[in-house]
């Protein structure tokens, strides 16, 4: 009976050991903390855009015509006022979609001389800039950014002379569109409901110095080639925004020079054989066959297939005239104006 219990002492004892040991659970609340936090910015909106003159009292306007300035006019809202925003940019785009614009169609324009125009107003810089279109005649104008919100930024710009002519169809107008970007890149995007026409533009140059046929029979037909042909002598550059005709006029009396005692009269259609009758064919080749007769007033075309131009335009470096004189011809000098031409093709 002794040994039983010296074997049950050393038991009993690590019992206790692990009693003591062991974590004792406190029945209540802990607590432990973190950081909440958030920052509050407004998005901006903008409340129209608008496209007016710039002549004068300022009008809304829904045409426009290259070489002609306009203003883009944005008002912009935000809580936050104009020291949150960032940029502002507006388009100035040809639509040849379905009526109306989306932002998804603005986004995805680029500047390009005769289709697209693109200006940004940078919050950092105070700085209106057009971007960058290779020898475009797109131009920016005294641009005016607002000491406040109240009153709209004003993008001045000149019509490129190549920018797409448009009727204002469903299908073939100009949209005015802008952007505007706060510093937390919120966004939002506006048009000017209206659209605007495109009119018809077109420029030629390079028309200069005499056409000298020397001294001719009385009597001389039209025909290829010397005395009756003579070329201009010069490369004619048409521009245009759309389809345009080539033509060609003269004055419908050529005085004598330099005493003007004599006039040598145009004959429009190569039939009259009065006495100083003369008459003048042209064409921008070099041979006949597609010649027509030259007349006064609005004169006639000598090509009708032109097409919008870049804004280097179209150079034309065959013109040819053909020169016919009635059989009887006082001896004299004479001389007119031949007038060249850039005529609507539409």
């Amino acid at each position: 009976m002794k040994e039983m219990k010296k074997l049950f002492m050393p038991v009993v004892v690590v019992a206790m050991l692990l009693a003591m040991l062991m974590p004792v659970a406190v029945f209540g609340d802990t607590e432990d903390t973190a950081t909440g936090t958030f920052s509050n910015n407004n998005v901006p909106s903008i409340t129209y855009v608008k496209l007016y003159d710039t002549g004068g009292a300022p009008a809304e306007v829904t045409a426009m015509t290259p070489q002609v300035q306009y203003a883009a006019w944005v008002l912009v809202t935000d809580a936050d006022l104009k020291a949150d925003l960032t940029t502002i940019v507006v388009k100035i785009y040809y639509d040849s979609t379905t009526e109306g614009t989306t932002e998804a169609e603005y986004d995805g324009k680029s500047a390009a001389t005769q289709t697209c125009a693109i200006i940004t107003w940078t919050q950092s810089s105070g700085v209106f800039a057009l971007t960058t279109m290779a020898g475009t005649t797109w131009a920016l104008g005294a641009c005016v950014e607002p000491a406040t919100l109240a009153d709209p930024f004003k993008f001045l710009f000149t019509v490129g002379k190549v920018a797409t002519e448009a009727t204002g169809a469903v299908a073939d107008d100009w949209q005015i569109a802008a952007k505007v970007t706060d510093d937390s890149s919120q966004a939002d995007w506006e048009a000017d409901s209206n659209g605007s026409t495109m009119n018809w533009y077109g420029e030629i140059s390079g028309v200069s110095g005499t056409v000298d046929w020397g001294t001719v029979n009385p009597g001389m037909p039209i025909g290829e080639g010397a005395p009756s042909e003579k070329t201009l002598g010069v490369t004619v550059n048409y521009i245009s925004n759309g389809a345009y005709d080539e033509k060609v006029k003269t004055v419908a009396t050529w005085p004598d020079v330099p005493d003007n005692t004599a006039d040598a009269t145009l004959d429009e259609d190569g039939t009259d054989l009065t006495a100083n009758a003369f008459s003048l064919k042209a064409d921008d080749i070099a041979t006949l066959g597609s010649d027509v007769f030259v007349t006064a007033a609005a004169g006639v075309a000598i090509d009708v297939t032109g097409t919008q131009t870049p804004e280097a335009g179209d150079n034309v470096a065959t013109n040819t005239l053909w020169l016919q004189l009635a059989s009887t011809f006082i001896k004299d000098t004479y001389s007119g104006t031949i007038t060249y031409i850039i005529a609507d093709g539409s």
